[in-house]
């Protein structure tokens, strides 16, 4: 029996909503905005028994998902189909090629939107349509377009592509800024859009991701702009900001779990009352967008930390 769309992804979605419980601690999760259709999602880095920030060993978690992350499912399914005795090898081989995608150099993105593509795939439950890092030809060139794509089915069962951008910058409003400005013209062009949707349309159609070759097919389908299907397409978003925070102790139990969250949840209030109006001015209220929020101590040191635990360059 054929699967409906909602099925296929459902196989093979990654949906875990526990797996960084340890490492942040969740201030909110899919809370609506006020008079628009943004979903907010705010997380903190969770504190250690000692009350403080546990950065490193968020990164290290979010390490683990470099194959995931930087490799198609095609060459992940692939592996599996081979004799047990010879998958941990090659899956070391699939981590050491992932980590040759990464920037060695220079300021760098990447690790913002590693951590997107996490909180997407396992808080979510949205998964990847689109390997970008698979299609950089140069490591030390950034992809071009969008940070992401990923995938859901509506309550209808149509097709819901999530064009997604991620900003890690010491400003929050600045980075909001961007992210919504990344997103506008794709979600309020109509059609293929202009030439920047077109591109990650025609990406699309040669590169998606799923593994499936069934649900590939019913993906391409609604994609191909001939067809009817892509007239039921729901257009969505994803933003990922982080940001400096001074509200984290640098000193041993000096500021308790609780007076953290406390203050971080007021710090969100705060955010609400300014995404609401970045929203309306750009007229995205009618988008359903996920915002994910996560405040570090220094985004530098988180950069610092993704570096370290990716062993880029090493």
């Amino acid at each position: 029996m054929s699967q409906t769309l909602a099925e296929g992804l459902s196989n093979i979605s990654k949906f875990s909503p526990n797996e960084l419980d340890a490492y942040l601690t969740t201030v909110c999760h899919v809370a609506e905005l006020d008079e628009t259709l943004v979903k907010i999602n705010c997380h903190h880095v969770a504190l250690d028994g000692s009350d403080l920030p546990r950065l490193a060993d968020l990164t290290d978690a979010v390490a683990s998902w470099i194959i995931d992350y930087a490799i198609p499912r095609r060459a992940i399914d692939l592996i599996n189909e081979q004799p047990v005795s010879t998958r941990a090898r090659k899956f070391v081989e699939l981590q050491n090629q992932a980590k040759h995608t990464f920037k060695t150099k220079g300021m760098s993105g990447e690790q913002g939107e590693m951590l997107m593509f996490v909180l997407a795939e396992a808080i979510l439950g949205l998964p990847q349509l689109l390997c970008k890092m698979d299609l950089k030809t140069d490591p030390e060139m950034h992809f071009h377009g969008l940070d992401g794509v990923h995938c859901g089915a509506t309550t209808e069962g149509h097709l819901a592509v999530y064009w997604c951008e991620s900003k890690v910058h010491k400003n929050v409003s600045k980075a909001t800024s961007e992210a919504l400005d990344g997103l506008k013209p794709f979600l309020l062009s109509s059609g293929t859009g202009d030439s920047d949707k077109k591109r990650e349309l025609a990406l699309l159609d040669r590169y998606m991701d799923l593994g499936d070759a069934e649900l590939k097919g019913m993906v391409l389908n609604s994609l191909n702009p001939a067809k009817p299907e892509f007239n039921n397409v729901d257009w969505r978003g994803i933003c990922f900001v982080g940001f400096d925070s001074d509200l984290y102790p640098t000193d041993p139990k000096s500021k308790s779990k609780s007076v953290l969250l406390e203050q971080v949840t007021e710090q969100l209030s705060s955010l609400k009352k300014s995404l609401k109006v970045k929203v309306k001015n750009r007229g995205l209220q009618v988008f359903d967008i996920h915002f994910i929020y996560v405040p570090f101590g220094f985004c530098e040191d988180f950069r610092k930390e993704m570096h370290r635990s990716l062993s880029v360059g090493v």
